[in-house]
């Protein structure tokens, strides 16, 4: 199973979500946890990489951990979903081609396990 440390941002029923290189599909901001590394440290690498933000280290807080199928991959990835405040402003790097805030009705263009977890936020009343 593939483990990622991944930022979770819910704003007006929109996520935070990005598409990687000439993907069709969008994913959380975040990426796989390293031999030896924490989720947390993750998480800090890769959104500094990705959208060149730091983090709020005192802000991170786990909310919640995902399984579904990996894209691309045979097996299952585990997304651990982190909330956490950052300063800077957002911006495309590295292998990111976009990023942007995607209405939750946009089901379609999520990452399966992505879907997963929309549903599931769904459920609990945390989004419409």
């Amino acid at each position: 199973m593939i483990r990622c440390a991944c930022l979770l941002d819910v704003r007006n029923d929109a996520i935070l979500l990005v598409r990687v290189r000439d993907n069709d599909l969008w994913y959380l901001p975040g990426g796989t946890i390293e031999q030896g590394e924490t989720e947390k440290e993750t998480l800090i690498r890769e959104i500094d990489e990705e959208l060149g933000v730091q983090l709020e280290d005192c802000s991170i807080c786990f909310d919640r951990a995902v399984t579904g199928p990996a894209l691309g991959r045979a097996g299952d990835v585990e997304l651990n979903c982190f909330r956490a405040k950052w300063d800077g402003v957002i911006q495309a790097r590295s292998e990111i081609s976009e990023v942007e805030y995607l209405p939750i009705d946009r089901l379609n263009k999520f990452a399966p396990a992505v879907r997963i977890l929309v549903q599931k936020l769904q459920i609990e009343g945390a989004i419409a």
